[in-house]
């Protein structure tokens, strides 16, 4: 017990116990690493043969079709069947055998007659020896015919079987004369060959009702416990477990099945594997005493110096106290567990240092994404009414690119400051560049417009940087919890309702699901629209516009749709936006022109004579060769200019006046009628309007929908026209949804009348039905 007490045999039954394991283990894992090695080189081996055979095979099956397919296109041996001179014809038949060392070759007449067939074997001298072979002149045994492939690959002569290909002999006209084939015999030369390519013993075996007839064998002949287990495994696919053994059925012959077969001991082909295994089993018994006297060593070593105190405590207690106390490793001892200390502190330090810049944004020293996530979710768990509110510091890209970056960071922190007074139950974080955040544990919705006026107050005081004073101003997205949300979602709803902010120009926005509907569905389309376009997935439909004059149909609107499908029919109001944005608007436009100059030839071959209206977007006129192309497809496809239309908002036009003034007069000199679309929605000008080079206006529906309800409508409307017959153009007004209206713009000698009481927008068989029983044609 006293002994066991001490640490020098503390620490070498230590090593011990830890020696024993580590061999321990080492030995266990040389073991299954061992039999791993053992189960993947028998599934490597048998990978080979299996490849090797099927290589050899495969070879042989190739060389014998191809060569006979040469041999049958020999001029001279065709010359020589058709002639009938039967001993030539042997000798230019072995000649060809000759050339690739047949075994056996074969010429058969077209009635079915073995004409020739040569059979070569070896004396026992070794030499060659070619005979004819016992079917020479007798009927040939399969049923030869055009489809000659699907006779069978082996043929079985005299006991001996051969691997065969046949190939037709054709003459004029490619009319089938005879066959001629060449085979290779398949027996112990084979086999011994497969045996030296993967160290396996070879062999094939016919079978016949579990009758097993050999074939041909590698080495010497299968003992008869060998021929049991062959033929155990090729029969019921009964396996020895002191075998490796693999087989593959070939064929038929006659009413026998062919079968290779390839077999080895395990303990024959793993004996080098098992050696191997021996050997490191050795060294492993080999290391244990040597790990014992090296922990024995190591462990005197390390006591020594305790040793040596001890030494030196003993003498001191005898009384001699002016002795020098001195331990060989003490020092370093010493300054080992001040270092171990001064690590573990600078250890807490930086890891304190590295999770605060984790958790937090480096320029405001305000909770980053990180810190937000990880308190929000707590408040989640506990079902809180949390809000977050996301901040956009407006014109910070101005004030980076103007005033520097360095002033830019200076106006950050500034609004970090501002934040962290807002509310102290806020968490205040940083996102990004110039988004931060406020998180509430618990919010009311109704009370939080009053948070933003507040928080509007506070942000938007006036910042002096310097010389240099700047009035902040942000716009903000609020979202609020609900059940079974997560950070993340509030986060996106609360960057979908800053976002809509934005667009709306407003200083704030709460989310709400109808700002948002089919966000994930309208960012499928974007990446769905340019098929459609290409796959022809749009279609018109049309809208009739009614002479008021004439109280006739002479005029229609083409509008496109979307014909999804998975979604079926999309409406333009989802996809056009879609089209401005992704730079695909001037295919569509086009894809709509050429569609609708299609419908009017469909339109003139039934008697239908029908100006169409197109609608153009300012992307369209901001491409100088779009005019160019609209004049030429309609001289293309035969249409005359006047029966096209072309309808531009205002906005277009607003965008770029004097390219948009360019485009328009270029279409309007070739004859072109132009229109101006939703009139009085836009920001154009009076003047803007005299420039333009325009036939038509067109009245937005919001001022003819309750026209006849609204004072302030009929006057905007009266003047409208007024307006427009002044300066000479026609006027349509859209939106007209009952008869009272329609007999109202009437009587003001309103050209054109568009709108639901005439009727929606049809595709083009309704649309044909209802002129067809309109009243109007």
């Amino acid at each position: 017990m006293v002994l066991f007490n001490r640490l020098q045999t503390r620490i070498f039954a230590f090593f011990v116990l830890v020696i024993i394991a580590v061999l321990t283990l080492s030995f266990w894992l040389s073991y299954q690493s061992n039999q791993r090695l053992e189960q993947q080189y028998v599934a490597n081996q048998l990978e080979v043969a299996s490849l090797v055979f099927e290589s050899q095979y495969d070879n042989r099956n190739y060389y014998l079709a191809a060569f006979a397919s040469t041999a049958a296109k020999d001029f001279a041996l065709k010359d020589i069947f058709i002639d009938g001179d039967n001993r030539s014809f042997l000798v230019a038949l072995n000649n060809h055998r000759g050339r690739i060392n047949a075994s056996l070759a074969m010429a058969v007449s077209g009635d079915g007659k073995v004409i020739g067939q040569l059979v070569a074997s070896q004396d026992e001298l070794g030499q060659e020896v070619v005979a004819l072979g016992s079917e020479q002149h007798a009927p040939f045994r399969y049923k030869l015919d055009t489809e000659f492939d699907q006779i069978s690959p082996f043929y079985l002569l005299d006991n001996k079987l051969y691997q065969i290909k046949f190939s037709p002999l054709t003459s004029g006209g490619n009319s089938v004369i005879g066959w001629v084939g060449f085979g290779f015999l398949i027996g112990d030369s084979l086999a011994n060959s497969l045996q030296k390519l993967t160290g396996l013993n070879s062999g094939f075996m016919l079978l016949e009702k579990e009758v097993i007839t050999p074939v041909g064998h590698s080495g010497f002949p299968l003992e008869h416990h060998e021929t049991q287990i062959v033929t155990q495994y090729i029969v019921a696919d009964q396996a020895d477990s002191d075998f490796i053994l693999w087989k593959q059925f070939l064929g038929h012959v006659d009413d026998q099945s062919l079968h290779a077969y390839m077999y080895k001991s395990r303990s024959d082909l793993l004996a080098s594997i098992e050696s191997q295994w021996l050997q490191q089993v050795a060294v492993l018994l080999l290391m244990l005493p040597v790990s014992l006297l090296l922990a024995f060593w190591i462990s005197g070593s390390i006591t020594r110096p305790i040793k040596q105190l001890i030494e030196q405590a003993r003498f001191i207690a005898k009384g001699n106290y002016h002795s020098n106390v001195s331990v060989d490793s003490s020092v370093e001892l010493q300054q080992l567990a001040s270092e171990f200390t001064s690590m573990q502190q600078a250890i807490v330090a930086r890891e304190k240092a590295i999770e605060h810049q984790a958790f937090h944004d480096p320029l405001t020293n305000l909770a980053n994404r990180n810190q937000l996530q990880r308190v929000c979710e707590p408040w989640l768990i506990e079902g809180s009414t949390m809000a977050i509110c996301l901040i956009n510091i407006r014109r910070m890209t101005e004030v980076n690119v103007t005033l520097g970056h360095a002033v830019g960071d200076e106006v950050i922190k500034e609004v970090a400051k501002r934040l962290c007074h807002i509310n102290p139950n806020a968490l205040a974080c940083r996102l990004s560049g110039d988004e931060f955040v406020l998180a509430f544990k618990e919010y009311e919705h109704a009370s939080f417009e009053v948070f933003l006026t507040m928080l509007q107050a506070k942000i938007g005081q006036d910042y002096h940087y310097q010389d240099i004073l700047l009035h902040l101003q942000f716009t903000a997205g609020v979202s609020f919890y609900q059940p079974g949300m997560d950070i993340v979602t509030l986060l996106r709803q609360a960057d979908t309702a800053l976002q809509h902010a934005k667009m709306n120009k407003r200083d704030y926005q709460v989310y709400d699901a109808n700002i948002d509907k089919n966000s994930v569905e309208r960012f499928q389309l974007i990446n769905e629209l340019k098929v459609a376009i290409e796959q022809n997935q749009l279609v018109l439909y049309y809208q009739p516009k009614l002479n008021l004059a004439k109280q006739k149909i002479t005029h229609v609107e083409a509008l496109v749709r979307w014909n999804h499908p998975a979604r079926g029919i999309i409406p333009p109001d989802t996809f056009i936006p879609i089209a401005e944005k992704t730079m695909q608007m001037d295919a569509l436009t086009r894809w709509v022109i050429t569609e609708a100059m299609a419908q009017y030839h469909r339109w003139q071959v039934q008697g239908i004579d029908m100006c169409i209206a197109v609608n153009i977007s300012a992307e369209n006129l901001k491409d100088e060769q779009f005019c160019y192309w609209v004049i030429d497809t309609l001289a293309q496809h035969n249409v005359p200019v006047s029966a096209m239309t072309l309808e531009i908002t205002e906005d277009a036009v607003v965008s770029d006046p004097e390219l948009a003034v360019k485009q328009l007069t270029l279409l309007r000199q070739n004859g072109l009628t132009l229109s101006i679309d939703d009139y009085g929605t836009g920001y154009s000008s009076l003047a803007q309007l005299k420039q333009l080079p325009v036939d038509e206006l067109k009245i937005d529906k919001s001022f003819v929908q309750k026209l006849l309800q609204t004072n302030a409508d009929q006057i905007i409307v009266q003047s409208t026209l007024q307006l427009a017959h002044n300066l000479g153009l026609k006027v349509v007004a859209e939106g007209i949804e009952d008869k009272e209206t329609l007999q109202w713009l009437t009587e003001r000698h309103c050209e054109m009348g568009q709108g639901f009481y005439l009727s929606r927008p049809l595709p083009e068989l309704q649309f044909n039905d209802w002129l067809s029983q309109s009243a109007y044609v």
